[in-house]
């Protein structure tokens, strides 16, 4: 595999998963790139950086990082730049979802939704940006979902959270273009998980009513980011890639 990332530090949220973070993580490190792995769960991120490091020796830090609290955020960042340099790529891959109708979603549900799925993604492009800015070059990907189209009854504040990053894309894109830095979002389907996996049979209609008839694979997410923070996406800053085998097709 080409090393086009070589020189370049990357960190990515929600890394240490069976899903698109961790896929994301591994593809990154193949193109060359030295990568921080943040997640909010402690025994799969040190099981994960082991695994990695093994491999990749000193092109890989971590950090616990719930993207739902600034305290953490902050921490996070200070260490993982000590450590690698400063950031040039971020992808931020960490959602939660609680799913229930809106007539009786919970306030503080929302709080914590809106907090991790927009306002984590905010923080951390608001660390970045300006040193990218700085440096004349930066590629950030916000990792959304193609319920920011659609209607769905139980994630109402999950696609509003995704809608709203959508927008946040395109803001981050207009600022950070005339000084090198683009921005552009990754608006996955169904993708494949051990709970996706478990439940499969209940999926069936979904993939029947998929162009492609299948399920995403986690790599499927990983090589679309991985395109986006290349070079050979130099021309392409505040869009949504939409990648769900034609699940939604989006009108425009």
């Amino acid at each position: 595999m080409s090393q086009r990332l070589a020189g370049r530090v990357a960190l990515v949220t929600g890394a240490a998963g069976d899903g698109a973070g961790q896929a994301t993580v591994r593809r990154l490190l193949r193109e060359g790139a030295a990568v921080a792995v943040t997640d909010v769960h402690e025994r799969r991120t040190s099981e994960l950086l082991q695994e990695l490091r093994a491999e990749h020796g000193d092109r890989v830090a971590g950090a616990l990082l719930d993207v739902g609290s600034r305290e953490q955020i902050d921490g996070a960042l200070e260490r993982l730049v000590g450590e690698l340099g400063a950031i040039d790529i971020l992808v931020n891959n960490a959602a939660l979802n609680v799913l229930e109708p809106v007539s009786r979603y919970r306030f503080e549900d929302w709080d914590t939704v809106m907090e991790a799925d927009l306002g984590g993604c905010f923080r951390l492009i608001r660390h970045v940006l300006p040193g990218m800015m700085e440096r004349g070059w930066g590629s950030i990907v916000n990792v959304t979902s193609v319920a920011a189209f659609i209607g769905n009854a139980r994630e109402g504040p999950y696609a509003a959270a995704k809608a709203a990053l959508h927008s946040l894309t395109r803001s981050v894109a207009v600022e950070g273009g005339p000084h090198g830095v683009r921005c552009n979002a990754v608006a996955p389907g169904i993708i494949k998980s051990k709970f996706v996996t478990k439940y499969e049979e209940s999926f069936q209609p979904e993939v029947e009513r998929t162009p492609m008839r299948r399920l995403g694979e986690p790599e499927d997410v990983a090589n679309a980011v991985a395109f986006l923070v290349s070079e050979e996406s130099s021309f392409i800053t505040g869009e949504v890639l939409n990648v769900s085998g034609g699940w939604y097709m989006r009108a425009g």
